[in-house]
């Protein structure tokens, strides 16, 4: 018997939305994530996960210190997540050579069509850009009921925003 396959493609968008110019939002790697979930449909197996650890999130940012602290949410802007599937996202620790205040990663989220902090408590701060500079992003898909799983094609836009 053919098992089905299940191709996952993430798109992502950026956004910016705070009060400064100087506040920018990037992501290292702005090319699809392109996974190919193909269930196994052997009884008793533990869920299937499965990550990516390719894009780094990189920012700038002006805060007054009579300001309130910034946030970076994190939602799915178009498309669904499919059936039988969770998508989370967890940003890492912050790495380089900064020495002005970065934000906290939240830990891991599940991603969906309602905004959740990703990165909280940033000040005015420059994270570098690029890769391995910032805060890597983990995105994990996890197939959570493998008889809902069906065979396609879906796509996702995932939208981060700076929020004060």
């Amino acid at each position: 018997m053919k098992k089905p396959s299940f191709t996952f493609c993430i798109l992502l968008l950026f956004a910016s939305s705070a009060l400064y110019a100087q506040n920018s939002l990037t992501v290292s790697k702005r090319s699809p994530i392109y996974m190919d979930l193909t269930p196994s449909y052997n009884a008793g197996l533990p869920k299937k996960v499965i990550t990516d650890e390719s894009q780094w999130l990189n920012y700038t940012t002006l805060v007054h210190p009579s300001e309130p602290n910034i946030s970076i949410t994190v939602e799915v802007a178009s498309g669904n997540i499919p059936d039988g599937m969770e998508l989370q996202i967890e940003a890492k620790p912050y790495v380089g050579m900064s020495k002005s205040r970065q934000g906290t990663p939240t830990g891991k989220i599940r991603v969906s069509n309602r905004p959740r902090v990703l990165i909280d408590n940033i000040s005015t701060c420059y994270t570098g850009s690029g890769r391995n500079e910032g805060h890597q992003l983990v995105f994990s898909f996890i197939i959570t009921d493998y008889s809902k799983v069906r065979s396609g094609i879906s796509t996702i836009y995932v939208q981060y925003t700076i929020t004060q």
